[in-house]
């Protein structure tokens, strides 16, 4: 009998739910008493890095598969995917959130709306192989925010910035840094 294989995407996926259910304290723990209880905590930094591997293998896979291939009028460029994601996500009434924000935005919207965005944003820009990591407190309640750089990733991304007529930039090039993905996990729920 052959071995069926979980697809990467699926088992990322799964392994997410599982850390984010871990850390929200969904998690059963063992009730054998022959077997010591044991606490386990994930950092917020890993759920963080964690939910910025699906964010982002997700979007590199619209971008190759779907908006290569579409007509720009039938399909949602990566951007607005991404944007309408992130809505979605947050309808749900989940405990963390995920944000596009640029230094130099194409829509105001996407400006950093934090001094701790702006910082990370400064950040990733100096160091694009360094992750932005803090907390602050929004709205009454504490939050583990990272930054980690959102980077032409293909062509299609830095000719879309680079022609778009509110673009600031009309020199971005692949594999360069446009901005930030601001990740946000509540730590009091």
């Amino acid at each position: 009998m052959k071995t069926k294989l979980i697809p990467w995407p699926v088992l990322l996926r799964l392994v997410l739910v599982l850390m984010l259910a871990n850390c929200m304290g969904l998690a059963q723990k063992s009730e054998t008493p022959a077997k010591k209880k044991l606490a386990v905590a994930i950092k917020p930094q890993d759920v963080a890095d964690a939910l910025r591997a699906v964010i982002s293998s997700d979007r590199e896979v619209y971008t190759d598969r779907v908006a290569q291939l579409a007509d720009p009028k039938s399909c949602p460029n990566p951007c607005e995917m991404f944007r309408m994601n992130s809505e979605k996500a947050a309808a749900k009434g989940v405990e963390f959130s995920y944000v596009l924000r640029s230094l130099q935005p194409l829509r105001q919207r996407n400006a950093p709306e934090t001094a701790i965005e702006k910082k990370g944003l400064e950040a990733v820009a100096r160091q694009p192989g360094q992750p932005f990591y803090s907390e602050e407190m929004l709205g009454g309640r504490w939050y583990f925010t990272a930054v980690y750089p959102d980077v032409a990733v293909h062509a299609s991304c830095a000719s879309c910035h680079n022609q778009h007529p509110d673009s600031p930039r009309k020199d971005i090039k692949p594999g360069q840094v446009m901005g930030g993905v601001v990740v946000r996990i509540a730590l009091e729920l």
